[in-house]
């Protein structure tokens, strides 16, 4: 059975979510990342010299995956700005959530910031019953 909204916008605060992408090749590569929640739109960032950006700039593909027993999928593509041509103030939505944790360096210039375009999305309750 597919999540409600509520359940979805729950896992949407979460800390955490699985970015998934693959090179031109068919390799793919699957990290954990930070990311933003904001009015509908998903955001995160990485290096330029990361592997998750070399495979987005071969094949703009990617798949983010929210949660465990309550999954939330996502696929899609990506426009990504340097912090200072994007259309958030991502640094001061990256504090507001992961302060505690969150330290100025993560972002530099070489750091991408990433909106996500979703074309297909799939949610589910994974082992409804039984699961303790």
């Amino acid at each position: 059975m597919a999540l409600n909204k509520r359940e979805i916008e729950r896992l949407l605060k979460s800390e955490i979510v699985y970015l998934a992408t693959c090179d031109t090749k068919g390799n793919p590569h699957v990290k954990p990342i930070w990311f933003i929640f904001d009015q509908g739109k998903i955001w995160f960032e990485t290096d330029i010299i990361t592997r998750a950006f070399k495979n987005i700039k071969e094949n703009n593909k990617i798949m983010l995956c929210f949660g465990g027993r309550e999954t939330y999928l996502v696929w899609g593509k990506v426009k990504w700005y340097k912090e200072k041509d994007a259309p958030v103030e991502f640094r001061k939505m990256f504090w507001k959530k992961y302060g505690k944790f969150m330290d100025d360096s993560y972002i530099t210039d070489k750091t991408r910031i990433f909106e996500v375009i979703i074309e297909k999305e799939m949610s589910w309750h994974y082992a409804d019953k039984g699961w303790e």
